[in-house]
Parts: C-alpha cells; structure tokens; sequence
C-alpha cells in the first residue's frame, strides 16, 4: 500500500511539519509519496534527500543559533524584498546539485505561474530551482524565471497538494495543514533581547515596524496587511481543497501564535506539530491500518 503525506505551506509554522512526521514513524507509518508546498516543499525535499526526519530536526533547530539572518536579510528591489542571491546561496548549500531522480521515493513540488495563473508541479530536474519556486512568496521573493514562466509560491493555487499523491496512485493520503490565521494585533515597542537581535526577529522588525508603518497600536502596515490578507485567502483554499480532494486524514496544526518568519523558535514550533500528532495518531493509525487491511483483500 502507498502511502502518501501532503506537506503545506506557511512559512516558520511549516517546520511543524518535522513534528508530525517524527510521530508518524515512532507509529509505523512511513510515506512513500510526498508533496510539498512552499515550506512543505523545502522539508519534504530535505526529508527525502537526507533520509532521516532527526537529522531534517537538527538541521532546523539550527536555525535557533546559526546566522540565518543574512540569507534572509532585506534588500528590497522593484521585484522583491529579500536577496535573491542570497536565497539561491541558502538552497544551494541546502541541495547542491541534487535532483528529483536522486530521491528514493517520489517527490512533487508545486509553483505557480503568475502569468498564465495555472499551477506547475515539478517531480523532476533541479531540487534546488523547484524548491526556490515554491517558496517565493509574492512581494517577499523575487518571482522564479522557468523557461517562459515567472514563477511564485506553490500555495497561491495549492497550499496543500492532496491531488497530485492521488494522481500517482496514492492509497492513504494525509494532509498536514499549518495554516492558522494569525489575529493582527496592535503593536508594541518591545525591546528585542541579545538573542533576538542576531536572529530573524530583526527581520520580522523590519517588516512589522519598519516598513511602511504607522506608530504602534494603529492599523497594520503594508507587509503585515498582505501576509494576514495571504493567510486568509490560503485558510479559505485550504477548506475548498480539501473538501473536494478529501484526503483519508488530515492534521491540522494551529500555529496562531506564531509569525510567518519566526525561524529562530524551532523548537517550539515543532512540538507543536508532535502535540497535535499525537493528538490524531489513533484515529490515523486506526484508520490506515483499515485501509491496509482492504488493499490486503483486495491482492
């Protein structure tokens, strides 16, 4: 039986994703089929290509400590916020020159063509230039030129990709949605602490106080008004998609209280996704086991 995970999108929240799949296997339950959008893309590859959830863990955790932040650094330009040399930098010594064939199981990455509005899914070629694709939030990242394309965020068209484990024969598919809708909250002039100031909270700085933004406790800026308007269109797609691809289980995480660029608290966002697994793990468990069971009969 093939069993499939759908990996969504959501920025810092998506490392929950690492959570849920930790609990998975402790459970017996290993895909073999994986799609990812956006952040789900960047784990689900780095999944694949290491092989090991832990070490996919320690790498992330990593994050708390390294120096991410120049990766992610602002540069603004006509095209996009964040360098886009430094963000090719970042996944090429993440991936190297891995590819879609160097994997041990399938993998698909879904883009989006912001010129002819249709969804790109990569299962093939470069890991690095599909990943890079699938994350580039509109504004945030410059679009991805492909061929004739520009191509952006994966999540603006399918932010968690149950359809394409389907198409590919997938006979149990679980869902892992990240995407909870951030309440915007008055701001306030809170000061960073030592470690905060080395880490991406000087980046979320930049894009909640800095850019474009009025005195605290008044309306939200420009930044935080597209990402909150972003999260709410991606909530309600997320309902409309799931209810017509229906996967067998889905595990939604609720992530309210954290920020689309808080890298630097990996470790609470993924036990945040190992509460909420093992929260579902026996209906899931119960559930795949059935379906085990039918695909047995039916050979």
């Amino acid at each position: 039986m093939k069993t499939g995970i759908a990996l969504g999108g959501g920025g810092a929240k998506g490392l929950a994703h690492i959570g849920v799949i930790k609990v998975l296997e402790e459970h017996g339950i290993f895909p073999q089929l994986v799609s990812g959008t956006s952040i789900g893309a960047l784990i689900g590859a780095l999944y694949l290509l290491r092989g090991d959830i832990h070490a996919v863990e320690t790498y992330a955790l990593g994050f708390e400590n390294s120096n991410l932040y120049p990766y992610l650094a602002p540069r603004p330009s006509s095209s996009g916020l964040i360098s886009e040399k430094r963000i090719q930098t970042f996944l090429k010594d993440i991936f190297g020159d891995s590819r879609f064939e160097d994997l041990p199981l399938p993998f698909f990455c879904p883009a989006t063509d912001i010129r002819r509005g249709r969804e790109v899914i990569f299962a093939r070629g470069s890991l690095q230039q599909a990943v890079r694709a699938s994350i580039s939030i509109p504004v945030i990242f410059k679009p991805v030129r492909w061929h004739q394309c520009y191509l952006v965020d994966g999540g603006l068209i399918n932010p968690v990709p149950v359809d394409v484990l389907k198409r590919n024969d997938s006979n149990f598919t679980i869902a892992v949605n990240v995407i909870t809708q951030r309440p915007l909250r008055p701001r306030r002039k809170n000061k960073a602490n030592a470690k905060e100031k080395l880490l991406l909270a000087r980046l979320d700085d930049f894009f909640s106080r800095r850019l474009i933004s009025g005195r605290p406790d008044e309306e939200p800026n420009l930044i935080e008004s597209f990402l909150a308007t972003l999260e709410i269109m991606q909530e309600k797609l997320i309902a409309a998609r799931l209810q017509n691809d229906a996967p067998d289980a889905v595990i939604h995480v609720d992530t309210q209280d954290f920020k689309l660029f808080e890298f630097y608290r990996p470790a609470a966002i993924i036990r945040r996704g190992e509460q909420t697994a093992r929260r579902e793990i026996k209906t899931i468990l119960g559930r795949w086991q059935q379906r085990q069971a039918q695909e047995k009969n039916r050979g």
